[in-house]
Parts: C-alpha cells; sequence; structure tokens
C-alpha cells in the first residue's frame, strides 16, 4: 500500500513511472490498486495505460508439421469445432534442435488498456470490470486470449500452449 502511494505521487508530480502488479488480465490490476486504497480519484488522474503480458512458447521451425485437432481441444479452447475443425494448425514433431519438446524460443502476448476519459470515470464510479472490459473491448483494446488465438491462427503457437497462459471467457 506505501508503495502504491510513492508510486502515484511520483506520477503526479511529472514523473514517468512503470511498475509490476500480479494479475490475470488489465483489469485485474486495477482492482488490485483499489484494494490497496489507493486515492481513487488521484489513480486515475496519474494512469495512462497498463499492459497485461504472457510469453507463449514458440513451434520449432526445424520440426514444424500440421497438427490434428480433435472437437474436445477445440471447444476446451473457446472455439466452435463445426467452423475451425478444417483449419490447418501446427505442431512440433519434435527434433534435435528443440529437444524433443517441439517448442523453440518464446513470443509474447499481450494486452493494452489505454486510459480513455470513459474508462477512467468507469473506474471513478467503481463500476463492475465486466462493464469496464466491455467498453474496452468497443474502444477497440484486444484481450490476451484474441492475441493468443491470433498466434497459433498464424501458426507461431499451439491451442494446448495458449491454454497454459489464458483463459476462455
Amino acid at each position: 500500500q506505501e508503495t502504491a502511494q510513492i508510486a502515484i505521487q511520483s506520477a503526479l508530480t511529472g514523473h514517468l513511472v512503470f511498475t509490476t502488479v500480479h494479475a490475470n488480465n488489465v483489469v485485474d490490476v486495477i482492482g488490485r490498486f483499489l484494494n490497496m486504497n489507493v486515492d481513487l480519484y488521484n489513480f486515475v488522474s496519474c494512469l495512462n495505460c497498463v499492459l497485461a503480458q504472457r510469453l507463449v512458447r514458440k513451434i520449432c521451425p526445424h520440426c514444424k508439421r500440421k497438427a490434428t485437432v480433435t472437437d474436445e481441444l477445440l471447444e476446451d479452447s473457446g472455439l466452435e469445432p463445426d467452423r475451425y475443425r478444417d483449419f490447418v494448425f501446427y505442431e512440433g514433431g519434435g527434433c534435435i534442435d528443440c529437444n524433443g519438446t517441439g517448442y523453440r524460443g518464446r513470443t509474447a502476448i499481450s494486452e493494452l488498456l489505454d486510459m480513455s476519459d470513459r474508462i477512467r470515470e468507469m473506474i471513478l464510479r467503481r463500476r463492475p470490470g465486466a462493464d469496464i472490459k466491455r467498453a474496452a473491448k468497443e474502444e477497440g483494446m484486444t484481450f490476451l486470449r484474441e492475441a493468443a488465438l491470433a498466434k497459433v491462427f498464424a501458426g507461431m503457437t499451439t491451442l494446448h500452449e495458449i491454454n497454459k497462459v489464458t483463459f476462455v471467457d
């Protein structure tokens, strides 16, 4: 709580402050600060944006191959089997370059909440997180899950991998 207050005071006096907060997504970060009993008006006044990120393993380019994806995995991933059954997914077969894992390297997925006047007002009014997420979506925010699925559809990672680090809404 004391550290949060110091960060807010520094930001209010013109300093650029970066901080890390452990949370599942950008809306949860706001909730974490509110639970620290920070002054709400000062908090939203100095907040520019909130970024949530995760790292996912990339499919090894040396052993990348087409993957068979079951309807069950599609459903577990929040995808409609009828729509994605014929989509070409990829996986790593495992080779010497990836030590048999099928993955080599990592890539970031992220979601960025840019603080608009509308979002600031919602925070001041202590609107539920679901309402803030809906407003952020309307303003063009890409959620972690959407960013992760984009990496899967681009053939960079797998459904198994993104299911470990993101949640299906």
